[in-house]
């Protein structure tokens, strides 16, 4: 029976006892509201007439800015259930005063005017206090499943209290009507202490009472200005209460013209009232759950503004009671349904103090101010106007339309308003910028060069003289010069290269004794900039360093003279740079060890930038050396060379992983040049899983279309069943997503690889609850080692397909959404965790929020240790047995190596027959990996063991 109210009505094992308590005291409520409510409306048309009913919603307005005052200054002061039973008590010995005063003649306009107050004022302050204790007993996705099925109650309490009133008024009168209600006020006392003690006190946690918010010195007016989010939602509640005051004016007037007798109006009333709240209960039981879930909640509170918008309309056209009883319907019926439990849920992503303080305000003081201009607006129309009621349907269209406005408004705020609470969890961008701005720091240079004062901060003389470069001005060549003799070696080989391409500067003997600079990359720079003006410095001083027996001398003019050659072919062949390269390979091995690895640094550097076929044929052999050293030379030198016959020989080192850096790194520099071969290298498999694995890394940091074509085709076309490859595809493509933005993603495939994780997730989610039950019927040690293996197992496979349907949604959606979401349910923190889904609720397209959003409901109740029972009771322990069965025999045929052998090794020790013919299939079949046969073996033999002890001890 549990199982059938839960799938009908969303309430979950757990959640049943607090549910019917809230059920029952906003029954009681709404009850008590429902028999005062059409005896004060009728007593005070008969008293004042309809001319009087705009001025009673004045005198509403000014008492609930009172009501609303003092009780905002008592929640200060007192916690929610103090002020509530206060205030409770209070309406009560109300109801006791007008009951007695009632059978005074002299004493019944005062009566008339003081009950239609309280029953303006108990209807919000009541229903106010009762929905923000009920936001304090569930969190908001439980809110959104059981609002809806609360708010039954108050129907059912506005359905029996309005026909209590049509059945009884002439019975027993008005005044005893009172005394009733006001004998309901008894229990609903009890019962809010109840459920405050034993759910919200419960639930209050410490943390959540020591927080300090900054809203306690604020008062609720100006929370309500400084935020947009309950800007509109008191646009929203104003709007739909002004309305609903011409509606009911509308309809009060005319039904006053047709029954004008006292105890026939409150028996109409009565009537009516319950009417509606029997259609509005149907439309809780049946509609509020499932258009909250599919519109949102913007979405479902457009449907109440449409509908008084299209009753009105029909008053328009065809003037007259029947007509009025259409807006009203439809103002009764959803305002108490759809409308009450969509504005609750607006209330929830607001922290509790802030909750506290305006809640009430706006339930009270806004409620009751917007029905003060509704009145001013009517006296307006009716009495200074002369507009007729059916007339007064024009109004309500041009409020109606601003009524729809501000709710679309407000769809972005209430996701804005989870998005800000997720705001912690958002990545940071870190960004290296210099302090100094580039003009000061420019001018500070040049001044401190002016004075001579060298020891200028580091940092910023290589700042300034990476922007020297691309400058001609000649206001900068020689304090650049005067940088050659700078204390730092950074600074002085920094300077060289700025003056290596300042064209019309000779400083040969300047750089020349820089040639023996104990700093390897002064050499170079200098070695570079002579090799550049080969005329300037002469061929024989050239020629002379080339031939110098001291390595770092000869070696970083090899390297000058390849770098300045590379692509001249005139060039290459009068300075002989494929022979000096080759006389000097040759050489390696009379060198000694020391001086041998000298050289290899300085010819596979040559090797590289001489773009020479004796380079790339050294670099070649190089990459198969085992002296890390000289290996991390040749990664170096493929990198610079970029010649296609290296890639290969790069993508078999990429599995090394202390080489691994260096060779991404190599491997970038192809750019489209990788990108060309690795489709031909992957049809051809040259290249293991293993390596294609580490590729992502690479493809990444390319910032072309083609990598993402590449990308996606690893798991659509090449490597589909791979789930480590897949795992690092999305996290490349998330990297090309956030680094590349303008790179085009294919949505259909994004989004049918969502679906395909989703339905794997959902599918582990299964199969572990099958065996979170089943392993406590386990009584075998075997048996319940192998099973929480197996559990384990499950477990990491669903922790690896939530992580890669979460990089899919960051393809799909904005990773700053999404990104925050990811962390939130990974978070301890079940009010994060519950906040998360919430947000990506409101953010999912349609069919992916019913697919996905359930499993992460069912992920968090899991964590958060709400859900005890993983499968209903009505499950037994052979239906899950065959359902273990169909599990383990799919796992089989899957891909999953590791699902396979923890399956097999769980079958072994299960004592069941069925499994005899499917460990034999896997026995016997040539297709299977050896591994897995031999573990099928194994758990064949020791089944039937099993099974053959099993029989002899059951034989008498």
């Amino acid at each position: 029976m549990q199982q059938v109210l839960s799938k009908l009505f969303r309430a979950r094992p757990g959640e049943w006892g607090a549910v019917l308590l809230l059920q029952l005291l906003v029954f009681i409520i709404i009850c008590t509201l429902l028999i005062v409510k059409p005896t004060a409306s009728a007593l005070f048309l008969s008293e004042y007439g309809a001319v009087g009913l705009p001025y009673i919603f004045l005198a509403t307005a000014l008492l609930a800015a009172v009501v609303s005052t003092g009780y905002s200054a008592a929640l200060r002061r007192y916690n929610l259930l103090q002020v509530s039973v206060v205030s409770l008590v209070v309406c009560l010995f109300i109801l006791l005063g007008c009951a007695a005063f009632m059978r005074l003649p002299p004493a019944r306009p005062t009566v008339a005017i003081i009950l239609y107050l309280w029953t303006a004022i108990f209807g919000v302050l009541a229903a106010s206090q009762f929905w923000m204790m009920a936001s304090f007993v569930f969190d908001v996705r439980q809110a959104k499943r059981l609002f809806g099925l609360i708010g039954a109650g108050a129907i059912a309490g506005g359905i029996t209290g309005g026909y209590i009133t049509t059945l009884l008024a002439r019975e027993i009168g008005a005044r005893n009507l009172i005394f009733l209600a006001a004998s309901l006020l008894v229990p609903c006392l009890m019962l809010t202490a109840f459920v405050w003690r034993r759910y919200v006190a419960k639930r209050k946690s410490v943390i959540s009472r020591k927080r300090k918010s900054n809203t306690d010195n604020k008062p609720p007016h100006r929370l309500i200005l400084g935020s947009r989010h309950l800007l509109l939602l008191c646009g929203i509640v104003a709007l739909s209460v002004t309305v609903a005051k011409l509606v009911d004016y509308q309809f009060s007037v005319l039904a006053a013209e047709r029954y004008g007798d006292q105890d026939r109006l409150a028996a109409f009333f009565g009537f009516w009232y319950s009417t509606f709240n029997i259609v509005a209960l149907g439309i809780q039981l049946v509609l509020t759950h499932r258009v909250v879930q599919g519109l949102g909640v913007s979405g479902a509170l457009l449907l109440h503004p449409v509908g008084l918008g299209l009753g009105a309309a029909v008053m328009l056209f065809m003037p007259g009671l029947n007509a009025a009883i259409i807006s009203r319907s439809v103002d009764g019926s959803l305002k108490q349904s759809l409308s009450r439990a969509s504005v609750e849920m607006l209330f929830l992503p607001l922290d509790e103090e802030t909750k506290k303080k305006v809640k009430t305000y706006i339930d009270v003081f806004v409620d009751s101010l917007a029905g003060g201009l509704g009145g001013l607006l009517l006296i307006a129309l009716t009495q200074m106007l002369g507009v007729s009621a059916p007339a007064i349907s024009w109004f309500v269209l041009l409020l109606v339309a601003g009524w729809m406005v501000s709710v679309i408004m407000i769809r972005e705020e209430y996701i804005e308003a989870f998005r800000a609470q997720l705001s912690h969890l958002k990545p940071k961008e870190h960004r290296s910028r210099l302090k100094s701005h580039h003009r000061k720091v420019m001018a500070g240079f040049l001044q401190v060069l002016e004075e001579g004062q060298m020891s200028t901060h580091e940092k910023q003389l290589l700042y300034v003289l990476e922007r020297t470069d691309d400058l001609s001005s000649e206001s900068f060549r020689e304090p650049v010069r005067r940088l050659l003799s700078h204390p730092s070696a950074n600074v002085r080989s920094r300077a060289l290269r700025s003056l290596y391409l300042q064209p019309g500067i000779e400083l040969i003997d300047e750089v020349l004794p820089l040639l023996r600079d104990p700093d390897r990359l002064v050499r170079s720079a200098a070695f570079d900039y002579l090799f550049s003006r080969p005329k300037e410095v002469g061929t024989e001083t050239l020629v002379a360093h080339l031939e110098d027996p001291d390595p770092d001398i000869a070696g970083a003019a090899l390297v000058s003279l390849a770098t300045e050659m590379a692509g001249n072919d005139y060039g290459q062949r009068q300075w002989k740079v494929s022979q000096r390269l080759r006389r000097h390979i040759r050489r390696l091995p009379n060198y000694p060890e020391e001086e041998r690895t000298k050289w290899y640094h300085y010819l596979l550097k040559a090797s590289g930038r001489s773009n020479t076929a004796t380079g790339r044929a050294f670099i070649q052999r190089a990459l198969l050396e085992e002296d890390e050293t000289i290996l991390r030379y040749a990664i170096l030198a493929a990198g610079e060379s970029l010649h296609e016959n290296l890639i290969v020989p790069l993508l078999h080192l990429i599995t090394v992983p202390t080489m691994r850096p260096l060779v991404i790194n190599a491997l970038v520099q192809y750019q489209g040049g990788l990108l060309s071969v690795v489709p031909g290298l992957i049809a051809s498999k040259e290249l293991s899983l293993e390596e294609v694995r580490r590729l992502p890394s690479v493809l990444e940091k390319i910032d072309r279309q083609q990598t993402v074509d590449i990308l996606f085709s690893f798991i659509e076309r090449w490597f589909p069943h791979d789930l480590p490859l897949r795992m690092e595809v999305l996290r490349a493509l998330n990297a090309v997503r956030r680094d590349f933005p303008k790179r085009g993603m294919p949505a259909k495939v994004i989004y049918r690889l969502i679906v395909a994780e989703a339905r794997t997730f959902e599918s582990q989610q299964q199969q572990l609850n099958v065996q979170y039950v089943l392993l406590r019927y386990t009584r075998g040690e075997d048996e319940l080692a192998y099973r929480e293996a197996y559990a384990n197992l499950l477990r990491q496979r669903m922790n690896g397909t939530f992580n890669r349907m979460f990089r899919l949604l960051g393809l799909r959606y904005p990773p700053a959404d999404i990104i925050p979401v990811h962390l939130a349910l990974n978070s301890d923190t079940t009010s994060i965790q519950v906040s998360g889904i919430e947000f990506l609720d409101n953010l999912l397209e349609l069919s992916l929020k019913r697919l996905i959003i359930p499993l992460l409901d069912h992920r968090q109740r899991q964590i958060s240790g709400q859900q005890v029972e993983f499968l209903a009771p009505a499950d037994n322990v052979s239906s899950l047995r065959r359902r273990e069965f169909k599990s383990l025999r799919r796992n089989l045929r899957g891909r999953d190596h590791q699902l396979k052998l923890a399956s097999l090794r769980l079958m072994s020790t299960l004592g069941d027959a069925q499994y005899i013919p499917v460990l034999a299939h896997y026995v016997d079949d040539p297709t299977t990996s050896p591994k897995v046969r031999a573990v099928a073996q194994e758990a064949l033999e020791h089944l039937r063991v099993s099974l053959t002890d099993t029989e002899v001890g059951n034989v008498p």
